[in-house]
């Protein structure tokens, strides 16, 4: 996953469950929903907080205390504005069931339904360019007259019925407040639109996927620890222009990616690869272990990044592998020295622990912690260093 650091959450202790209507489809690795809350975040008026999956897909909570709601819908496979389409009246439904059970305030809420790819529904864009209780009325009755016409049910009946049947009020209110938002090919063009700007060009989709990332980390933090999943648009925009400085710092190498999840770390740990068998045989603990797995896979993933975009050079990479060798040699030497009457487990620890803690610059750029640390462990996965002064046959008699 790639992030952009950005400051923890904030709300009251309360339960809350996800809502029922999910959509799917995966951009830059993402699903819908958070990419809209990623564009939310970066694109609301100054006060405001952004939700997912709370009170709709995703709302926009305006410091006056009116609300968007957005029902978000991939049409990759099908039509979802369709006139008897399932998930047009499902959005319907779920307002007006949310207005009944007090959940939304009609006076105070605007919905909208996000559509990508573009689609077209006439029902749908007639909806959205009502103005007037009177067209709404000449609408309704043109529905109405077709599935009275209509020789066979239709799936959507249900939704249909709970949205006309609703008081009159009830149903003005979600449709003269309600606007059709179809017309991106790709939701990351959005956001696109918003950094293009402020970044190397060929950093954008990267720093996009840093955003959404983040964005839906910091949500699913909130939901772990039972808080409501509502981000600061303010704190999330001040963090991300931070972040875009450190970027176009030309002295650094900002990393793109964050640490990965813990079934990730776990998984790679069961395995036991080499670097991890170096680091048992010098009795570390379970928490550098931990660490180990986790710099290593985001040591690896900078290096990608940094090199698909040019930001670095095969021969840069392979002199940094070089000068870091150099350096544990060095630093494995002292140690002995200092601590020859100690045992090899403990030499190592210690060469270990000053090797991760170096700062070493790549392309004479400086580098974060964790890819120092994370390339050594790369290394002692290829066995080009080691850690324990006699780890090649302590291996050996491992396997």
């Amino acid at each position: 996953m790639i992030f952009i650091p950005l400051p923890g959450g904030f709300g009251m202790n309360v339960a809350v469950k996800a809502t029922k209507h999910a959509a799917p489809g995966p951009y830059l690795g993402f699903a819908l929903q958070p990419v809209r809350l990623c564009f939310h975040l970066l694109t609301c008026p100054a006060g405001a907080k952004v939700s997912l999956e709370y009170l709709d897909d995703v709302a926009v909570h305006y410091a006056d205390g009116s609300v968007l709601l957005e029902q978000t819908k991939s049409a990759l496979k099908q039509n979802p504005i369709s006139d008897w389409s399932d998930e047009l009246w499902k959005c319907f439904a779920n307002w007006t069931e949310g207005i009944a059970a007090g959940k939304i305030a009609p006076e105070c809420s605007s919905f909208q339904l996000y559509v990508t790819p573009a689609k077209q529904g006439d029902w749908a864009q007639a909806l959205s360019n009502a103005k007037t209780a009177s067209d709404l009325d000449a609408l309704f009755a043109t529905i109405n007259a077709k599935r009275t016409k209509s020789k066979k049910p239709k799936a959507c009946d249900a939704y249909i019925d709970s949205f006309l049947n609703a008081p009159p009020a009830v149903r003005n209110a979600i449709a003269l407040n309600f606007t059709l938002a179809s017309s991106e090919t790709d939701p990351i063009d959005s956001l696109r639109n918003q950094i293009k700007a402020t970044v190397d060009p060929r950093l954008v989709d990267d720093v996009c996927h840093a955003a959404v990332g983040r964005a839906k980390e910091q949500i699913d933090r909130l939901i772990r620890a039972g808080q409501p999943p509502q981000i600061d648009g303010d704190a999330f925009k001040a963090a991300f222009r931070a972040f875009v400085r450190t970027i176009n710092i030309p002295g650094l190498l900002t990393s793109l990616t964050s640490p990965p999840p813990k079934d990730q770390v776990e998984a790679v740990l069961s395995t036991r690869p080499v670097f991890i068998r170096q680091l048992e045989i010098i009795g570390t603990s379970e928490d550098e272990r931990v660490r180990a797995v986790s710099d290593f896979l985001r040591a690896s993933a900078d290096k990608s990044v940094w090199a698909e975009q040019g930001l670095v050079y095969a021969d840069g990479l392979n002199e940094w592998d070089n000068s870091l060798i150099g350096r544990h040699s060095f630093i494995s030497a002292e140690t002995s020295d200092l601590h020859a009457d100690k045992d090899g487990a403990f030499r190592g620890r210690m060469t270990y622990r000053r090797c991760a803690q170096l700062e070493a610059p790549l392309e004479g750029r400086a580098v974060p912690m964790h890819f120092v640390h994370g390339s050594y462990n790369a290394l002692a996965d290829i066995m080009r260093l080691g850690w324990h002064p006699d780890y090649q046959s302590l291996l050996q008699d491992k396997k």
